[in-house]
């Protein structure tokens, strides 16, 4: 019995959101549940039975714990590390010292902006996410200001600029230059990171007082409780560091940031130039070149930096080795709870996607092919921004739309503009929208602390935000500056 896979996509939403908000049922469970259900109401191929279904999503669920349970782990462990050490407070207060705390998000989200160019979305957060609890902790508000701040910032690369994976796939899906497409995002990506950080303070506005809750410490902060505490900015003197607690030095706070930062970018470098044909490995070099690929695979750096946040708690706090391991063991123990429902979000996507609802998207627009000009990016918006709410990969959702758009694109002719805007629309319709079938809404809630609905209402929203913002700024672009003048 064929049914449309529009419907199975309702019932997926309904199923999750229904689970978690109404009902209150455990993430993982909820995501679990859903996973399963649209499973089962996937048509058998030939020769399936329902239990090649429940083998899938499993499979799913461990290809998705495969990719990001090493990070997520190795994440937690750096940032209960930071934190116990006074690595964070160190950096939070350079930052107060440097910037003021006016502009303290105005750097979150440059660093997010810039540290998600080389190395993946969920790394830059796990890496900079200790620095947002810590000034949380510290000021005992705009938390959510911190928290989007960075994945804000941190999201519009990652969608947007080569070398992330989407948008590489795209430019060669739409024949557009590499090069091209580098230079085109990363000037509307600068543009729109403005709007990014107004998105950031009015979700803040409309929750000031998010009930957060860090699974590996004892406070359970409420609402109520943050509104009645007066902050410890207002209680602290200007001095950077207390003189009554030892901390690491910058240096060595920011190593466990830095090194990974490093390690990646220098491999994404070398590959670049590699592929550009403007770097050849002879020989005598392999060795030097394996060693590259090992210190710069995300999974290795970032082990490396949890072996050096775990020494420097052990120098810093003078812990015995029995002391360390409990710490250690904390971390790892809620990072597992992330890992599972991260992992369940990640399978209940795949299950989606083997619904084939991207196809029947597909099929809604296949026709369109008389589109030319700002109709043409609005559309490619429009279906791009279906196609991630549905399944929720920006990853998939742009590699989906590019394959509709490239058909359309070559038969409507040449653009009044480069057609690097319609690779860079395609990459803000994958904004939107962050919500349950999203690994990365489960890391914003888990490593982030917040409630899903809390979430719901600032990060969801601030995704369709910004992909809106970004819209209006690319549709805006391509009319006063078509930049046909680069090559495509």
């Amino acid at each position: 019995m064929f049914i449309d896979p529009l419907f199975i996509l309702l019932i997926g939403i309904l199923t999750v959101v229904g689970l978690v908000v109404f009902l209150r049922v455990n993430a993982f469970l909820s995501l679990l549940a859903a996973a399963m259900l649209v499973s089962f109401m996937t048509p058998l191929a030939s020769g399936q039975f329902w239990d090649d279904h429940i083998k899938e999503l499993c499979l799913a669920f461990g290809t998705t714990a495969g990719k990001v349970g090493i990070l997520i782990a190795m994440g937690a462990i750096i940032g209960k590390c930071m934190l116990d050490s006074g690595s964070a407070d160190r950096i939070v207060n350079t930052l107060r010292q440097l910037f003021g705390e006016k502009l303290i998000p105005a750097a979150l989200l440059s660093s997010g902006f810039i540290l998600s160019i080389p190395i993946f979305y969920d790394t830059t957060f796990y890496l900079l996410v200790p620095i947002a609890r810590s000034l949380y902790k510290m000021m005992k508000k705009n938390y959510i200001l911190y928290l989007l701040s960075i994945g804000l910032g941190a999201t519009l690369t990652h969608t947007l600029t080569p070398p992330a994976p989407a948008p590489v796939i795209a430019a060669e899906t739409l024949n557009i230059p590499l090069g091209s497409l580098l230079i085109v995002s990363l000037f509307v990506a600068a543009l729109t990171a403005p709007f990014a950080l107004g998105i950031a303070f009015l979700m803040n506005r409309l929750l000031p007082y998010p009930e957060v809750h860090f699974e590996d410490e004892s406070e359970n902060t409420k609402p109520e409780q943050q509104q009645n505490t007066k902050t410890e900015y207002e209680k602290t003197s200007d001095s950077i560091i207390s003189a009554t607690k030892e901390v690491p030095s910058l240096f060595w706070s920011l190593t466990p940031i830095f090194v990974p930062v490093f390690f990646i970018s220098l491999q994404s470098v070398l590959e670049m130039l590699e592929k550009s044909k403007n770097l050849i490995w002879t020989a005598d070099w392999l060795v030097v070149k394996n060693c590259c690929r090992l210190l710069g695979d995300p999974q290795f750096a970032l082990i490396i930096a949890a072996v050096i946040s775990i020494s420097v708690l052990f120098k810093t706090c003078k812990l015995s080795l029995q002391e360390l391991g409990n710490r250690i063991e904390t971390a790892i123990f809620n990072a597992g709870m992330i890992i599972l429902i991260t992992s369940a979000g990640g399978a209940f996507g795949v299950m989606l996607r083997a619904a084939r609802i991207g196809e029947r998207i597909e099929e809604c627009f296949q026709n369109e092919t008389a589109l030319t000009g700002i109709s043409l990016l609005l559309l490619s918006f429009a279906v791009t921004a279906i196609i991630k709410t549905a399944q929720g990969s920006s990853t998939v959702a742009m590699i989906t739309s590019s394959g509709i758009f490239a058909g359309i694109l070559t038969d409507s002719g040449e653009l009044p503009f480069h057609p690097a805007y319609l690779a860079v629309t395609i990459g803000f319709g994958s904004c939107v929208t962050g919500w349950m079938n999203d690994s990365g809404f489960w890391i914003f809630c888990r490593m982030g602390g917040i409630r899903e609905t809390d979430a719901l209402k600032t990060w969801t929203i601030g995704l369709i935000l910004l992909g809106v913002s970004g819209l209006i700024i690319v549709l805006i672009l391509s009319q006063l500056l078509p930049l046909t003048i680069l090559p495509y």
